[in-house]
């Protein structure tokens, strides 16, 4: 299942599920026509740094129909880090404002919060259904190819099929404990979008940075380990056992089970551990491949995970 097919299957899906019927009224902007419908944002949203607080949207236009900036505005909203398809651009104008350009001269758009009531005629941003509280991720993680920054997140279910809330964060936690990105039970990761799938594309869930606020009241599932401070370096590729470790930098994470294991210790045995490419670890260590985890002894709560590191650019 690739990223880009899933990109179309979702606009397919955006312009089989629109609902407004849109009018073009005149705009003061040159060159620019003011859509006389609205769009509803859901809830509080963003499309990389452009924060969209929930509620009503007026939509001007430039070479492209009402319509078509309407199901674009809801395809970006479901956008995991703000690179857009190409090839398409946004630039800031404020809070609730921004342009979407597809090129200097070519169609574009722009969106301008109005207020939070919803206009009765306005389209919608109803691709998913948002889970009403934050997950909250401790530190800077990944799941194979998906970057997830440290921060909090919300959960959206793809339909009304998908996995609960409970249960969309539940499996969000376990995917955070992958080692490579082979996730289990058949699920998937598709990076553009930030989405977890499994069988189709209206089974899952999809995670986004938190715009707006924090409610006052929200619990996450509880952390697992306790992440080790810096990282530990592998020189050349390698690998212990079942798993590979290409040349590069490494979390640390102790398990918060773990009795009488410390960091340095935890040090010392993956250091040690890595001169047994084969995976005959000394007794009673054994290897969990699917977290890249390491414990003492078959159902041990003592023990670590090693995970590849990654850093939030500048």
């Amino acid at each position: 299942m690739s990223a880009s097919w899933f990109r179309r299957a979702v606009v397919v899906v955006l312009t089989a599920t629109a609902i407004a019927a849109f009018v073009v009224v005149p705009s003061q902007a040159a060159g620019r026509s003011t859509c006389a419908a609205t769009f509803s944002v859901l809830h509080n949203d963003r499309i990389g740094r452009l924060q969209l607080p929930q509620g009503a949207y007026r939509i001007a236009v430039s070479g492209m129909t009402c319509q078509t900036a309407s199901n674009l505005f809801a395809a970006f909203l479901q956008d995991y880090d703000g690179v857009l398809s190409k090839p398409w651009t946004y630039t800031i104008q404020g809070v609730g404002k921004g342009t979407f350009t597809s090129g200097r001269g070519r169609p574009s758009f722009t969106v301008t919060y109005t207020g939070r009531r919803a206009g009765s005629r306005g389209g919608g941003h109803s691709t998913g259904i948002a889970c009403p509280f934050p997950f909250h991720v401790l530190h800077n993680d990944r799941v194979g190819p998906l970057p997830i920054p440290g921060g909090y997140y919300r959960l959206t279910r793809l339909s009304a099929l998908s996995p609960s809330c409970s249960a969309s964060s539940t499996l969000f936690a376990r995917f955070l404990q992958d080692f490579d990105g082979r996730l289990p039970g058949g699920w998937r990761v598709v990076v553009a979008e930030g989405a977890f799938v499994r069988g189709s594309l209206t089974y899952g869930f999809r995670i986004k940075r938190w715009a707006g606020r924090l409610p006052s009241r929200f619990s996450s599932p509880r952390p697992t380990d306790t992440r080790c401070p810096g990282t530990f370096r592998v020189l050349h590729n390698d690998r212990i056992g079942p798993l590979r470790f290409p040349a590069g930098p490494y979390y640390l994470n102790i398990l918060t089970s773990s009795r009488g294991l410390t960091c340095a210790n935890t040090v010392q045995l993956f250091r040690a551990f890595l001169d047994r490419p084969g995976g005959s670890l000394p007794r009673p260590w054994v290897i969990d491949a699917q977290t890249g985890t390491f414990r003492r002894g078959r159902g041990s709560g003592t023990g670590f995970r090693a995970k590849p590191a990654f850093f939030v650019r500048g």
